[in-house]
């Protein structure tokens, strides 16, 4: 065979191989002798017909594709060695002629990720500071939490909840049907229908009111979009939100016995909560910075890939098990939605690809010791939170041997040992990435970091899952 290389944009190279007259008849023999057996002619014993008459009842074209798909991967690994190519993943191939066989291949090669000089970047890190009227905020979070739904005797207004009974149709075919149903009078709301909160202002209970709405011109389903919807609407009860005050008694029932100790531990959880956003904010900065002078390029094959993982875990997310039902509920194009996602999934992939690279320039690499002891205290973490899902006094010394058992294997599984391994490199990636940029020791530790926007590498996740 011959083949001819061509250098293409984004890490891409083309490779052309030309199957010669002679291979491509011996790869048919091949494909013959493969598929002969599999067939039985009337009259004759199997294997003993004439192989005109076997060709013909296999087909001329079978045994070509049979041909042409048997020879590629040989002649493929021949071709990347002779031409001293590694190929990052899968390539595309395409058959530019069957007789004699020539295939154009477009092979992704090996990321190029050049970090520049790093080691010269140097950011500067937020300010984590926590004022009083951040910790009150939060308490008011907490009691409004707490609130319950009392009754009033007046007209429905904004901030109400309205207890009502509707019906909506659109050129006659339902649309909304329910009684007694909660609804919240928040103003400018676009449920379920721009302008419906609007027009439930001022009713009176028992009171029932019919009005027109248009319906929006890209609402989810475009048999509905841009038409006129008529409601009906009866108020059964006006309610507001009622908030018990901050005192001792609230703190109580979180658990704390004054409201001084709920105070300091909503304090010292919002004083964490901004360490760590602005970690995350100064690893993104970093990152960017990194990618800004240096050089990460890649084939488009990762990208669309990352969109595709995007796209899936974008539909679980609203609770689809398939994509193809999660794009008739947004009642948008695929590729318009795969556009959108593009620049996250861009920016995914060059953040993975820098800090693999730096992983490997600052020589960091966690050792079977370090991955046994994170095992170890994955281990402790997760009995202990099965013992107080079911109650500590209720697990026999048996059960609880057992459990631990199934966890060790589960934990020391190959793939959740280098998903382990993994994770503590990112981590350790993170760290020496912080101590770089801020010239100093690293801070939080990077558990804690969870990049926007970043690579699945450096987000944390628990390694159970």
């Amino acid at each position: 065979m011959k083949s001819t290389v061509k250098e293409l944009e984004r890490r891409q190279t083309e490779i052309r191989i030309e199957v010669e007259d002679e291979e491509y008849t011996t790869a048919k023999n091949q494909a013959y002798k493969k598929l002969a057996p599999r067939v039985e002619i009337p009259g004759f014993r199997k294997g003993k017909a004439p192989r005109h008459i076997v060709e013909q009842a296999i087909g001329k074209e079978n045994i070509e594709d049979e041909a042409i798909e048997d020879m590629f991967p040989s002649l493929y690994e021949q071709a990347l060695e002779t031409h001293d190519l590694y190929a990052a993943t899968t390539p595309s191939v395409s058959l530019e002629q069957r007789d004699p066989p020539v295939y154009q291949v477009i092979v992704p090669l090996r990321p190029e990720v050049n970090l520049g000089d790093y080691k010269a970047l140097r950011i500067e890190q937020g300010s984590a500071a926590v004022s009083d009227e951040d910790v009150s905020a939060a308490l008011d979070r907490i009691r409004q939490s707490q609130a319950v739904l009392a009754p009033v005797e007046r007209a429905v207004q904004f901030g109400d909840f309205a207890i009502i009974d509707v019906k909506a149709s659109v050129e006659e075919e339902p649309f909304l049907d329910h009684e007694q149903v909660s609804y919240e009078m928040v103003e400018g709301s676009p449920m379920p229908i721009p302008g419906f909160a609007d027009a439930l202002v001022g009713m009176e209970k028992d009171e029932t009111r019919e009005f027109t709405l248009k319906m929006p011109e890209d609402f989810r389903t475009a048999e509905l979009a841009g038409k006129d919807c008529t409601c009906s609407v009866t108020l059964r009860e006006v309610k507001v939100k009622e908030a018990p005050e901050l005192t001792d008694s609230l703190a109580q029932t979180f658990g704390f016995d004054s409201l001084d100790a709920l105070r300091e531990r909503v304090g010292n959880d919002l004083e964490s909560n901004a360490q760590t956003q602005a970690r995350n904010e100064l690893v993104n900065k970093a990152l960017d910075a990194i990618a800004a002078q240096g050089k990460v390029e890649f084939a488009p094959v990762f990208e669309e890939r990352e969109i595709d993982d995007l796209l899936e875990n974008e539909a679980k997310r609203y609770g689809y098990k398939e994509v193809a039902d999660y794009l008739k509920m947004t009642n948008r194009a695929l590729e318009a939605i795969r556009e959108d996602l593009r620049p996250l999934a861009e920016k995914r992939i060059v953040n993975g690809l820098i800090l693999t690279e730096l992983a490997m320039a600052e020589d960091i690499d966690p050792t079977a010791a370090e991955v046994d002891a994170r095992i170890d205290e994955l281990l402790t973490q997760s009995l202990a939170q099965s013992q107080e899902q079911v109650g500590a006094d209720q697990v026999t010394p048996e059960a609880k041997e057992a459990l631990e058992q199934r966890m060790r294997d589960y934990l020391n599984s190959p793939e959740m040992r280098d998903s382990i391994e993994h994770r503590l490199r990112t981590n350790r990636t993170l760290d020496r990435l912080v101590e770089i940029v801020t010239g100093a020791e690293a801070g939080a530790p990077a558990e804690a970091v969870e990049t926007e926007a970043a690579a699945a590498p450096v987000e944390e996740e628990s390694e159970n899952g």
